[in-house]
């Protein structure tokens, strides 16, 4: 039993503390751009916010790709089936990079229309629009680093994607002080400067994960007539379960766009507001998303093992786990809230609403993340794929986004009370529900 627990601390920390350590290296880097941008003023900070959500839905979308990957990934990397991990992967990234290339060209060819979504001030357009044009020629490197990076994850090579994460930040920071500021000579080119120092982190994190990925080794140095040994058999097999991970994530990502558009239809302010909060979200988030990387890795190879009761004691540990530290996590957040806010530049009317706002986070924390882990970490890693799209999908049509909806714009209720009604009006209803399924083990359905 001993050897067990040590076993699992270990593993787990192996895999959750890197990618943690990725996420927030990304997370930061969408906190940087906040916060460079902020001193801009506000509609520029709204506007970039807005066109930051239509990458933001292709990083979902990618997501969802490489969660329904990483289904099989982990499977076959248990049952020692290294041809079965190439063929997913030349699957992901084929499909990855088709998506890329569709939003790449929606980018280019309406960039009004898309940021249009989120408001009708014709400033915010005007400047969002300008920065959609060039941070969308990131797109292509970051399903490569999506692609790439799932299948070193879920082969437990999990620091290679986070230097690769390392070397991008560090590329953003700097270039975003030249570009935007007009610092050391360069250029001061406002939101447009940050887009390019975008597109060249996303460009150098795709280049390091591949030059080391192949450099050392790894199973990512992978013939391309590997890749492409496809059955028909297979194909039907990755759509069966990969299909629902990516419809669950496509789905989730267009209500959280509808979100996002109630806010911005409020006011600019508001929406100003909300993309404060969200960068700090995603920087409190990391934790749990390397949560669900260690989960879905480990849950996974047991699996593919035969090894059902460890499968099923692993998810009960990291369900325990996310409990504490968003309980901690939350506390820290609720505390510091005032000085982190006092490092935007924004007007007192916004920091106002983000402070509200971020308090309910923090209160809320618990509640928002255990659904995450069940459906990411859980469900996806025992190959039930439908659960999550069918629940997700009912909560967030049938119920929060109404609910929302009549708060922000028939109501006109203030921005923390609309915020508090989107997040209570779904995750209560998710955590009972995804409670019972997680108690009841019928998301164990192996693939391999």
């Amino acid at each position: 039993m001993k050897r067990y627990e040590s076993s699992f601390t270990r593993t787990m920390l192996s895999i959750a503390i890197p990618v943690t350590l990725q996420n927030l290296l990304f997370s930061s880097f969408t906190l940087v751009d906040t916060l460079m941008i902020g001193a801009l003023g506000d509609t520029p900070l709204a506007a970039v916010g807005m066109a930051g959500k239509w990458t933001w839905f292709l990083t979902v979308v990618l997501f969802g790709f490489s969660s329904g990957a990483s289904v099989f990934i982990a499977q076959y990397f248990g049952a020692e089936d290294t041809p079965g991990i190439h063929r997913t992967y030349g699957l992901l990234s084929i499909g990855a990079l088709a998506t890329a290339a569709v939003f790449m060209a929606a980018s280019l060819l309406a960039p009004e229309r898309i940021i249009g979504l989120f408001t009708n001030d014709p400033e915010a357009v005007a400047i969002g629009s300008a920065y959609l044009r060039i941070i969308c020629l990131s797109y292509p490197f970051q399903a490569l680093s999506r692609s790439g990076g799932t299948l070193l994850q879920s082969t437990q090579r999990v620091m290679i994607p986070f230097v690769g994460a390392l070397c991008s930040v560090v590329v953003n920071v700097t270039l975003n002080a030249l570009l935007i500021f007009g610092l050391c000579g360069f250029p001061g080119l406002g939101v447009q400067g940050a887009a390019i120092a975008s597109v060249a982190a996303a460009a150098v994190n795709a280049a390091v994960i591949y030059a080391g990925g192949i450099g050392r080794g790894t199973l990512l140095r992978a013939p391309l007539s590997a890749m492409m040994d496809v059955s028909g058999a297979f194909v039907r097999e990755y759509v069966r379960v990969g299909a629902p991970a990516m419809l669950n994530e496509t789905i989730w990502a267009l209500g959280n766009l509808m979100y996002s558009a109630v806010f911005g239809h409020m006011s600019t302010g508001a929406y100003a507001a909300i993309t404060v909060v969200k960068s700090i979200e995603d920087l409190t988030s990391v934790a749990f998303m390397g949560m669900c990387s260690s989960c879905a890795v480990m849950i996974g190879s047991f699996i593919g093992q035969g090894d059902i009761e460890r499968a099923k004691d692993c998810a009960r540990r990291h369900l325990a786990l996310t409990v504490a530290f968003s309980v901690i996590i939350g506390g820290g957040v609720l505390l510091l809230r005032a000085p982190i806010l006092s490092l935007f530049g924004i007007s007192d009317a916004v920091r106002a609403d983000a402070g509200a706002v971020l308090m309910i986070y923090a209160l809320e924390m618990t509640l928002r993340n255990l659904p995450l882990v069940m459906v990411v970490g859980i469900f996806r890693a025992g190959g039930d794929t439908r659960y999550g799209l069918i629940v997700d999908s009912l909560s967030l049509y049938l119920i929060g986004l109404p609910a929302t909806a009549a708060a922000g714009l028939v109501l006109r209720m203030s921005v923390p009370a609309t915020y508090l009604v989107m997040y209570l009006s779904e995750d209560i209803f998710k955590c009972v529900i995804y409670g019972w399924h997680t108690r009841s083990g019928k998301w164990i359905r192996p693939v391999t």
